[in-house]
């Protein structure tokens, strides 16, 4: 298990590498949306073998809206909406990306990726927030700096503990 900055753990069940990636870039960036219920399923497992119980809500890493728009869809969305479902359970938008970016993967070193996204999220109500324990699913994890950046903003919105669930992750 991977652990961050205002992250307790992170859980993937795949490595970021070969078939997977190119899964993972179909999906991201070619439509392939039709593969979120499989990715979706895996990181059900995934969260059921290493996280049961230490959650009460789920949330995902949310896109800017401009992103959204030219993408058509939020992968992290769909990853949270599948992997809910076969928990048995539904995600909350907790979260909201208030400011456009460069894509994380374009940006380079750890230190130059959290400057990059700091301060861009911001959480959509702080009721819903304040002494939940958080499960936030993204898509990869490479760095942690966005699972960070988001915990971060939920830690600091009164959540008592963040944990993570993303589809792959690179090999550390």
């Amino acid at each position: 298990m991977r652990s961050g900055e205002f992250f307790t753990g992170c859980v993937s069940p795949l490595y970021y590498e070969g078939r997977v990636r190119n899964a993972v870039l179909r999906f991201k960036f070619h439509d392939a949306t039709y593969y979120a219920a499989l990715f979706g399923s895996l990181m059900a497992l995934c969260i059921q073998e290493n996280l049961a119980g230490r959650y009460d809500l789920i949330t995902w890493v949310p896109l800017s809206e401009k992103r959204l728009k030219k993408r058509g869809y939020d992968q992290a969305m769909l990853l949270a909406m599948s992997a809910a479902l076969e928990l048995d359970d539904a995600p909350v938008e907790l979260l909201k990306k208030h400011t456009d970016v460069p894509a994380q993967s374009g940006v380079g070193s750890p230190e130059k990726r959290r400057a990059n996204i700091s301060g861009v999220y911001a959480v959509v109500d702080e009721e819903l927030v304040r002494g939940k324990r958080i499960l936030l699913i993204d898509d990869v994890v490479t760095t942690g700096a966005t699972l960070s950046e988001c915990a971060k903003t939920l830690r600091y919105s009164g959540a008592s503990e963040v944990v993570c669930c993303t589809l792959a992750q690179t090999k550390e």
